[in-house]
Order: C-alpha cells, then sequence, then structure tokens
C-alpha cells in the first residue's frame, strides 16, 4: 500500500484504495476523519456558509448540531436550531401510516408517541399499548355488511378503544358518522363523543346499547352500524375470552375507518 503526503502533514491518500485520511495514515473508507479529541469543547468538523456562519458542526462527543455551533446547547446526539421563528426545525415525507400499513418492517401494533419538552427534547410518552405484550392496535379501513366481521380478538383483562368515521354518506339516510368507543369486559361499550352529519337534516341518530354488549348506532332511516362482543365464556389474564364484531342491519355495505386504537392486553 502507498501512502502520499499531500498539502499538509494531516492529509493522507492511499494510493490502491483512493482513499482520503485525515489525521489517519490508514484511511478505511473513501473520506476518512480521525478527530484529534475526544470533548465537547473540540470540534471534528464543520460547515460553514458564506457569511461565515457555522451552520453544520460535528463535536469530537459524537453531538452534532444543526445551526447550533456552541457546544453549550448541543447536549444531544442530534441538535437541531431552526435559526427562525418562520420555518420549519423538521420535515419527514411520505410516511407510512397505521391505516395502510405498508412497511414490513415496522411494528404497527405496538408504539408510543412521541413528545417534546419546554426545551426541545425529544422523549418516548407513556402509552397503554405497550405495557403488555400482548397490546395490539387495529387501525385501518373495514366494511361492513349483514354479515358480523371481527374487528379485534377480545382478551381477558383487556380494554378496547378506538374512533371511528365512515368517509362518505352511506349510512342512514346519507349520514357521516364519527365516534369514540370503548369496550370492556365488566362495563360493555361506553361512547365518549359523537357526530353525524347528514344530507337532508330529517334523520336523526340514537346511540343505544351503552353498557351493554352490543352498541347501535340507530339512525331512523337507512342502515344503522352495531358493534358486539361476542364473549365465549372463558376468563383469565391474557386469555381469549371472544371477539369483538361489526356489521350494518340491512342489505349494504358501509365503509369505515378505525383510528387511535389499542387492546390494552
Amino acid at each position: 500500500m502507498r501512502v502520499l503526503l499531500l498539502l499538509l502533514p494531516s492529509l493522507y491518500f492511499t494510493q490502491s484504495t483512493g482513499s482520503v485520511g485525515i489525521n489517519t495514515i490508514s484511511p478505511t473508507a473513501t473520506l476518512d476523519v480521525s478527530s484529534s479529541g475526544n470533548t465537547d469543547q473540540t470540534k471534528a468538523f464543520r460547515i460553514s456558509n458564506s457569511e461565515s456562519i457555522e451552520i453544520i458542526t460535528v463535536q469530537n462527543n459524537g453531538n452534532i448540531g444543526v445551526n447550533s455551533p456552541l457546544s453549550s446547547n448541543n447536549t444531544s446526539q442530534f441538535n437541531i436550531n431552526a435559526g427562525s421563528p418562520d420555518k420549519s426545525v423538521l420535515a419527514i415525507r411520505n410516511l407510512s401510516d397505521t391505516r395502510e400499513k405498508s412497511v414490513p418492517n415496522i411494528n404497527y401494533n405496538n408504539f408510543s408517541t412521541l413528545a417534546i419538552d419546554e426545551n426541545g427534547n425529544i422523549l418516548k410518552q407513556f402509552d397503554i399499548r405497550t405495557t403488555n405484550p400482548n397490546a395490539v392496535t387495529f387501525d385501518g379501513s373495514y366494511t361492513a355488511t349483514s354479515t358480523n366481521s371481527n374487528l379485534i380478538t377480545l382478551f381477558g383483562g383487556g380494554i378496547v378503544s378506538f374512533q371511528i368515521l365512515t368517509p362518505d354518506f352511506s349510512l342512514g339516510n346519507g349520514d357521516i358518522l364519527y365516534a369514540s368507543i370503548t369496550w370492556s369486559r365488566n362495563g360493555g361499550f361506553a361512547v365518549s363523543d359523537y357526530g353525524y352529519e347528514n344530507l337532508t337534516g330529517t334523520n336523526p341518530m340514537t346511540v343505544n346499547g351503552e353498557g351493554t354488549h352490543s352498541l347501535v348506532f340507530n339512525f331512523t332511516n337507512g342502515l344503522d352500524l352495531q358493534f358486539t362482543a361476542n364473549l365465549n365464556g372463558s376468563v383469565g389474564a391474557n386469555v381469549n375470552i371472544g371477539t369483538l364484531g361489526y356489521n350494518v342491519n340491512g342489505s349494504g355495505s358501509v365503509p369505515f375507518d378505525v383510528y387511535y386504537s389499542f387492546r390494552s392486553r
């Protein structure tokens, strides 16, 4: 292997591999930079703009700053300063979502919401969906017909919660329905809030079955949407005790989306 000294004593070029090393005579990458320090007070790399304002900083302790040149501000692994309040700090495009579930290696069942404190630190927020290995989510698009279909398997000791939205005017006499629903074995169904919008203004809706295992969004005319807990008599934590199903009360079909869903165990 031939190593040529170029320009500065700390810059080396390996002719056999075409690699360039800074502060290393044996570069193992196309560009291999070896820092001269190992604390947050020294920097391994920086980029400045045409006005000599430092915009990218890599400290010798591995912390990185974007528009954040001061080591005292770069206390996390990756630190971003927007530089002004009129632009976003971070934008991520074309994300997979829980309804589409399009990325095979993403666990769409167990996840926690990210939170941010007043100093900009990002942390994982506690979530009931992560407290048990049997906890799952079931976000997605469904279609209700007259045949009862399975929405989620029910486990002993578990609580089920989800929100629904019908995306078109297919319930009742042309209605869109939104509702937030919770089910538990002891308490049955509960609806914390709901709303509907129709085309005519003449098709009122009532919610029947709260506190039981059969919940019906009952319209005066047209199709009703029903959720039913079909229990099999089993007991015990983490034991399959039945299924939570859905259907409409007549001929036809009703698409609906489920989101913010979880089974706690």
